[in-house]
């Protein structure tokens, strides 16, 4: 997986090249954080059965930025636990707007046999900005598989940017 810390390990070309073309033709859309939510851990792989079912869930000091590229395509950049800055799509990942409303878009991300995810961004009744994650991890290549729903806040989220 070729991450933009990939760049700062080893100053690979390519990444140097992705990460100034994506930067020249982006816009931010909005960046949001405080994740938090619940998980349901699958009794399989390395989750043992003491360990399965629900629990609490959240990405302790995440954040993440969603971002129209050029050609009109989306990408998410994600600041993790890790203290890690990341592209979803530079990492492999695949991106797609499923709907877009007045007040709230939705947007498809996957790795294909690992990782699907739904993004929902949307303005609420207060005019407060918010965000969910629903997330299902599993797959062969997954050593922990879970399904979880978390909500966060957002920055103003510019709808324009999207339709």
């Amino acid at each position: 997986m070729l991450r933009l810390r990939t760049f700062f390990r080893n100053g690979s070309i390519s990444t140097i090249l992705f990460t100034a073309t994506s930067l020249v033709f982006s816009e931010d859309i909005t960046t949001c954080k405080d994740p938090s939510g619940m998980a349901y851990y699958h009794h399989a792989n390395m989750v043992q059965k003491k360990d399965s079912g629900w629990s609490k869930d959240k990405i302790s000091d995440g954040r993440l930025t969603l971002k129209k590229i050029a050609d009109g395509e989306y990408d998410i950049l994600i600041y993790d636990a890790t203290k890690t800055l990341f592209s979803l799509k530079q990492d492999g990942g695949q991106i797609v707007l499923m709907r877009a409303g007045e007040n709230d878009a939705t947007f498809l991300h996957f790795y294909p046999d690992r990782v699907i995810e739904l993004y929902t961004f949307w303005k609420d009744s207060l005019g407060q900005f918010k965000y969910d994650l629903i997330q299902s991890k599993g797959g062969d290549l997954t050593l922990v598989h879970k399904s979880s729903i978390l909500v966060g806040s957002c920055s103003a989220i510019n709808f324009e940017i999207i339709k």
